[in-house]
């Protein structure tokens, strides 16, 4: 410990006889909220996270009482006796017929002694039929035949000349047939009808209107039973082909019970797959091949499906893509049974590949060829034995695997295999240990650890050597930090990273336990009043601004001081963070910044967020202070802000690029979702405020040559049992020099500027 006064509870050492212009060095004072711990904590793990519209009803007629549509037309009233059936003449025949037109031979009648018989009535009439037309007047000495009813049956007309005719009914008009010359030529004997009206462009036909026709024309047979009856056959046999295309349809069949397989097969849906076959174990089956092989997806293709009578066969192509090894194709056949009018797939191992029996299942046995390697950002190696402790707990080791690993590594690795278990060969595993050569093989249920021991092979996948990785780490940098640190005698750790990319260049530690450079957890001290000075630049203070430096003050009742009780009295900004002046801070803090205000400055250089670099990292912590006095205590670096120094020299860095970018530790392969840099609006003012600090402030006596910007810092930590206790602090010294930012922290060193200090200087010296 440097040769100080006791503090008091937020206080820092005062300044030793040796530093110029009584110049005090910064030192934390003890305050609410400081962990309790004598060093930093180590990592702690985590907790896990985790159809149509229904038809419209026909309109009724209208009804007014319901307001229905108007009926368009008008209905034929019905006739009386005393009128035809067009209401303009008699319904009763006339007593003789007229001749026959010309050229038309006389109708044909009964033989003498064949009464004509009444025709027995086909259906009642209805307004909408055609009326039947006067009956003929037979010839003399032929009783008159009693008049039909309307619609009466017929009888076949004769065969031809010379053939007898049987009694024929008084000829009634068939439904007009499309007009046609010989139509017209034949008038109302040939069909039409007595109440046709005259055709457009032509005469009227004899049997029109005008003309009634001969009364004992003979009657032509209506055509509207026949159309019925043909439309009515033409109905049955649709409906008829109808169903029987709806069976065909609708019956099962084994086509849509492969489709359905292979599909739920592509989904590893093997319950579902189980439901469409026949036998047992299909689930465990299907699983078993799976965990063997690794399977991350299938995609099944169905082929043709034959059919012969109640058994199928369905061919298929399966590409099974396997964990770590690449995609296997090979053809296969679903064999298909119907029973009860249902077809399933009649299942057994063969099913699932054509080369498997009862009681076999598949397994994979893994070749591996060489590992990739670890690279500076030369291109040198990084992975050789003779590399530097820190580089080695970088890169990590290789061992063999046991089984306890194969539960997170899955099937693509074996017992014995090489395998990454720390640093980055453990983070980048997959890539450096490649794509293994895989060879599919038949094994016996229960025995696939001894695949290596079975001769059936089935399929190979080709495989990968493993590729390289780069990092950024610079060798002539880490030579550099390795030096500095080496001599110190309490835990020490160093970390260089370029300002301008956010590369790490350099990562040194004296104490190999553990990476405490990028796992370690410290309060920062007085390092943070960088992050606080840039919010209180962003909240109204300028740099012309006098503070003034009181031996202490209180902030929701609690005392802060000064190192060494030092009392400046009225400062400049620059002289203010020169000195490390705790009270003239947390004033200003207290007047000016809010819990948010100060947070959010603390997010924009990157704390609450994890730090991707491509090895695991503590996350810098700022939680949102609570109340005045917890604001205070962490704008100086102490009450609950944890830090590491990979994190820490990202601050200085920040304020020489004028932007806080993300440490970036592994370039190739690039890291994804890597944030982007974010602007510092008060670097420009910042800058001179650290030169300040190296070439008149708390870090006068580091030792720095040339031209270097940093700030100092001193951190208590542990738990004082009263007010009297002197606790323990951790030395910071961040800063940058030219294109290149570093922080140090020595454990419980005690001052930033007479013992961090002095490593930072040795290896921005030696550079």
């Amino acid at each position: 410990m440097d040769d100080r006064s006791t503090p008091e509870p937020g206080g820092e050492p005062p300044a030793t006889p040796s530093d110029s212009g009584g110049t005090g060095e910064d030192h934390a004072p003890r305050v609410p909220g400081s962990p309790a711990d004598t060093g930093p904590q180590r990592p702690v793990p985590d907790a896990p996270t985790e159809g149509a519209p229904a038809p419209e009803a026909p309109s009724p007629m209208h009804d007014p009482a319901q307001g229905g549509e108007q009926p368009t037309g008008t209905f034929p009233a019905p006739f009386s006796a005393a009128q035809g059936p067009h209401g303009d003449a008699p319904a009763t025949p006339p007593t003789a017929p007229p001749p026959p037109p010309s050229g038309r031979a006389a109708p044909l009648t009964p033989p003498s002694g064949f009464p004509q018989s009444p025709q027995p009535p086909r259906h009642q009439p209805r307004p909408t039929d055609h009326p039947a037309p006067p009956a003929a007047t037979p010839p003399a000495g032929f009783p008159p035949a009693p008049e039909a009813p309307h619609d009466a049956q017929r009888p076949e007309p004769p065969q031809g000349p010379g053939q007898p005719s049987g009694p024929h009914e008084p000829a009634r008009p068939a439904t007009p047939p499309p007009f046609s010359p010989q139509l017209h030529e034949a008038g109302a004997d040939a069909g039409m009808p007595p109440d046709r009206p005259a055709t457009p462009g032509f005469a009227n036909p004899p049997g029109g209107p005008e003309d009634p026709g001969p009364a004992d024309a003979p009657a032509r047979r209506s055509r509207k039973g026949l159309f019925l009856g043909i439309g009515a056959a033409v109905v049955v046999l649709a409906l008829i082909g109808g169903g029987i295309s709806w069976f065909l349809l609708r019956a099962p069949n084994p086509d849509g019970t492969a489709e359905a397989y292979v599909a739920a097969w592509n989904s590893k849906d093997y319950a579902d797959m189980a439901t469409k076959a026949t036998g047992d174990g299909l689930e465990d089956a299907y699983n078993r091949v799976e965990k063997n092989l690794g399977v991350d997806k299938a995609a099944v293709e169905l082929g043709d499906v034959t059919a012969e009578g109640d058994t199928a066969t369905a061919s298929y192509t399966a590409t099974l893509s396997l964990s770590n090894a690449g995609d296997w194709t090979y053809e296969g056949t679903l064999p298909l049974t119907r029973a009860g009018g249902e077809w399933k797939v009649d299942f057994s191992p063969a099913v699932i590949h054509p080369d498997l029996g009862d009681g076999q299942t598949l397994s994979r046995v893994n070749e591996r060829g060489e590992r990739g390697h670890i690279l500076a950002a030369d291109g040198s190696r990084l992975d050789t034995e003779d590399a530097p402790g820190s580089v080695k707990m970088l890169v990590g080791q290789v061992g063999p695997a046991t089984k306890d690993d194969l539960k997170d590594l899955g099937p693509a690795y074996e017992v014995d295999d090489p395998v990454g278990q720390s640093g980055l060969q453990k983070s980048f595993q997959e890539r450096l240990a490649g794509t293994a050569s895989t060879s599919i093989r038949v094994v016996a249920e229960g025995e696939a650890d001894q695949a290596a021991d079975s001769d059936t092979v089935v399929g190979k996948v080709d495989g990968a050597a493993g590729e390289d990785i780069t990092t950024s780490l610079d060798p002539a940098l880490q030579d550099a930090a390795a030096k500095a640190v080496v001599t110190e005698g309490k835990p020490t750790s160093l970390v260089a990273v370029r300002p301008s990319t956010g590369e790490v260049l350099a990562v040194a530690m004296n104490a190999g336990d553990f990476n405490r450079a990028f796992d370690g957890q410290y309060e920062p001290g007085s390092s943070f009043k960088i992050i606080s000075y840039e919010a209180l630049l962003e909240n109204g203070v300028s740099t012309d601004a006098t503070l003034n430096c009181t031996k202490t003050t209180k902030v929701g009742g609690w005392p802060f001081k000064n190192a060494g009780d030092a009392a400046y009295g009225k400062q400049s900004l620059t002289e203010a963070f020169a000195t490390s002046c705790n009270t003239a801070l947390v004033t200003e803090v207290d007047k000016r910044l809010t819990s948010d205000s100060l947070t959010k400055t603390a997010e924009v250089f990157g704390m609450n967020a994890d730090l991707n670099i491509g090895l695991p990292t503590r996350t810098p912590s700022f939680p949102a202070p609570k109340n005045a006095t917890m604001l205070a205590a962490q704008s100086i670096g102490q009450g609950q802000v944890i830090s590491t120094p990979l994190h820490m020299a990202t601050v200085p860095a920040a304020i020489q690029n004028g932007s806080w970018r993300s440490p970036v530790l592994v370039t190739d392969p690039k890291l994804p979702d890597q944030p982007k840099p974010r602007p510092i609006p008060n670097a420009e003012q910042l800058r001179p405020m650290m030169r300040a600090v190296v070439t008149d402030g708390t870090a006068k006596k580091a030792g720095f040559k040339g031209e270097v910007y940093g700030k100092t810092g001193s951190a208590e930590f542990g738990t004082a049992e009263d007010e009297d206790d002197e606790l323990e602090s951790h030395a910071w010294m961040v800063g940058y020099k030219g294109d290149l930012a570093f922080a140090v922290v020595v454990e419980g060193g005690g001052g930033g500027g007479s013992v961090a200090g002095p490593v930072g200087a040795k290896f921005a010296n030696a550079v």
